[in-house]
């Protein structure tokens, strides 16, 4: 039985019924950060958390629901969309109907949050939730 594990940039590939040993298969490089999101010259924590309440809807989860993606209500030019960690999770329902929330929490720096996979490619806005209000 042969497997494929990944370490870090390297896949490694392991014959079970021989020996322990492993040979590499191949190597990937690994992205430098530039590559993470378009705009990652903003990225950056802050010195300091700051306070925000930000109307938004939430449109869906992030790592099993710990936070979530969500578009600001009116949209902000700049920043559209953000991540949002709360602690304890999110419940998915806050996401249904496309209700109105209102975020409020500490804005803690701009982040390559999942930039490919939901984000577009942007790096953006990281909130730590303290309080979530359902608007409508």
């Amino acid at each position: 039985m042969t497997g494929l594990f990944v370490f870090g940039s390297i896949f490694v590939a392991h014959n079970f019924f021989k020996d322990q040993s492993a040979s590499i298969a191949k190597v990937l490089p690994t992205a430098t950060p530039g590559l993470l999101c378009d705009n990652y010259d903003e990225s950056g924590d802050f010195e300091k958390p700051v306070p925000v309440i930000w109307t938004a809807r939430m449109d869906g989860c992030l790592v099993s629901c710990e936070g979530a993606s969500f578009t600001r209500i009116p949209e902000d030019k700049k920043y559209p969309r953000f991540a949002g960690y709360y602690p304890g999770g999110l419940q998915p329902e806050l996401g249904q109907g496309g209700r109105a929330l209102k975020i409020y929490g500490d804005w803690i720096g701009i982040d390559a949050d999942h930039p490919f996979t939901v984000f577009d490619n942007k790096c953006v806005p990281v909130i730590q939730i303290n309080k979530i209000e359902v608007v409508n």
